[in-house]
Parts: structure tokens; sequence; C-alpha cells
């Protein structure tokens, strides 16, 4: 993978050890050695079997592949309206994206629209809901949720909803509402805790996880970032190390916060040079590089937002992400 090594020893004033010697680095365009730039990069999911990187560009409509081994980047035009959310399916050569409201299999290799099959929607009758963050959790249920209409920065609040997706016939499950912009979510290693972030609370928050059931209870504060000095931040994205510690991308901070949810506490926040961090995700052959997406600011005509960025020498590393299970979904 083609990599520009940008900084190797950072300080954080929000931590225990306030200085730590770490690597960060940006994923290279294929035409130059200038990185490689996304309009708004979102939910990165490793793929171990391709030792391959998928994210999505929200706003341009894309889903990206990167190639580790190559560092070259594969696209794939949607076209179809805002895709938000890009994950693996279960024995399938295809991929589950999330358009609009709209849950979809994804075949690469087919042309157009047609390339897309429709699963089901959500929040009918309000057009300018999307769902703007999703994973499976261990048993191949997939987890999503919507935000309301959105101006600029701004978005109306209370218009969302926090779904599951029934197992066998994928009908949406109101497990929260109201949201305003449903964010970030993992699981505990031992799968009884869903940790999960609707971004305008400024919190990460766990919930008790029946995995057989796919219910949670008990919602509970982890962290709150406005203690740490990000009054003006949200946080975003969310994954989680082999530790059980969460790593969470915070949005407007230009942050990885590293917690321990079971002290509730950051460990030790990751600067970067960009400020709207948007998600995270483990990869590389080892899991141990943690791979960062950005969004370009409109505000500030800097040549790094929008890269997608890699933290190394964190001393942590991931586990393989869960994938969406669907029977026979290749003949979907």
């Amino acid at each position: 993978m083609r990599i520009i090594l940008f900084l190797g020893l950072a300080a954080c004033l929000h931590a225990k050890n306030p200085l730590k010697n770490y690597k960060i680095s940006m994923v290279s365009s294929e035409e130059s050695n200038k990185p490689a730039l996304f309009s708004h990069g979102e939910s990165p999911v490793w793929d171990v079997d391709t030792q391959s990187l998928f994210f999505v560009d929200v706003h341009q409509q894309n889903v990206h592949r990167l190639d580790y081994a190559t560092g070259k980047i594969y696209t794939k035009h949607i076209g179809y309206g805002q895709v938000n959310v890009v994950s693996l399916v279960s024995g399938s050569r295809r991929l589950l994206v999330c358009v609009r409201a709209g849950l979809y299999l994804l075949d690469w290799d087919v042309a157009g629209d047609s390339a897309l099959r429709l699963i089901t929607t959500v929040d009918d009758g309000l057009p300018d809901n999307y769902l703007n963050e999703g994973k499976p959790d261990i048993e191949g249920r997939f987890w999503a949720g919507t935000k309301g209409p959105q101006s600029g920065d701004e978005v109306t609040p209370d218009k969302g909803t926090f779904y599951s997706f029934d197992i066998n016939n994928f009908q949406p499950k109101v497990q929260l509402r109201p949201v305003s912009i449903s964010n970030g979510l993992v699981w505990s290693l031992n799968n009884t805790v869903l940790y999960y972030i609707d971004s305008s609370t400024q919190k990460v928050e766990a919930f008790d996880f029946d995995y057989v059931s796919g219910t949670i209870s008990g919602r509970r504060t982890i962290v709150d970032i406005t203690n740490y000095g990000y009054e003006e931040a949200i946080p975003d994205g969310m994954t989680i190390d082999k530790r059980g510690n969460l790593w969470v991308a915070i949005m407007f901070g230009g942050t990885v916060l590293h917690i321990n949810p079971d002290q509730r506490e950051v460990i030790f926040g990751y600067k970067l040079p960009v400020s709207r961090t948007t998600s995270l995700t483990w990869g590389g052959p080892n899991l141990d590089e943690l791979f960062v997406t950005t969004s370009k600011d409109p505000d500030n005509d800097d040549k790094l937002s929008g890269a997608i960025f890699t933290i190394r020498e964190t001393g942590s590393s991931g586990i393989p992400p869960n994938k969406f299970k669907m029977e026979n979904a290749d003949d979907y």
C-alpha cells in the first residue's frame, strides 16, 4: 500500500500519558504522491479475505475499495443518492450498502442501477431522512440508524430512529426513538453490550445487549466528550480493539479518542492534522493499523481534509468485522 508518512510523535492533553510515540500516514493517490482525497469519507470496513479496505464517499455516491498490497483504489459509482454505509456479506460476493433510507445489496461487477437489489426501506414519508451508520451484530443481524434533514452542518433534532433488521425477513424494528444523528456502534467482545453514539448528545453510551433476541436495555453513559474539552465537537464513528477498548472519531475535533469503557475514561487522544474525522476501523495483515476516514472542510482550503489516514504503533489491534447474513444473497 502506498502511503505518505506524516507524523511520528504527538501529544494529548486529555490523557494519563500526555506524550506518546505513534505514526500517522495518508493513503496516496495512484497518479501521484499526493494524498487521495474524498468529499466525505465514511464507513470504513476491513475485508480480511481480500486484504482490502472498503469505504464510501457519501456525497459523491461512491463505494471505494483500497487494495492493501498494491495501493490501488477501485471505485463503484452508485448515482442513486447519498451512500452512507458499506458492510460485508457472509458467503457472498456482494456488499450491503445503505443508499438514502434504503438497504441494498450491491453487485460490484454489474453496471448502473441494476447493480442494486433493494432489501427494505425505513422512515417512509420522511424523504429527507437517510440511514447514517450501520453494522451487523455477531448473529449477522444488521443495525442502522437515521438522521433527519440537514442544512450545512445543522441537523434537525429528534427526527431519526435507531433500527435493527429482522434476521429472517429483514423488516426494520425500532430500537430507539427519537435520535438526532444515529452514528457509531460496536459490540463488546463478549457480545453482551452494545456501544452506541447519537452524535447530538456528545456522548458514547452503552446498552445491555441480548444477541439471541436482538434487544437492548439499560441505557447509560460511558464518556461525555465535553468533559474532555470538546464542547464544539461531536463523536462520530466507533470501533473496538482486542482488549475491549473503544476508539472514537471526533468530528470537528480532529481527534481519535481511545476509551476504556469499563473505567469510563479516555486513555489517550490521537491528534490528526484535519478537523473533520468521521470514522475508523482496524486493518492491515495484523489488524494493527487504524484507518481513519475524514471529510473535506468547506470553510478551510487545506490540502489534507478528505484524506484517509492510517495510525500505526498504537500498541493495540482490532478484530475482524461481523458480516451481514442473508441466505442465498448472490441469487437475491
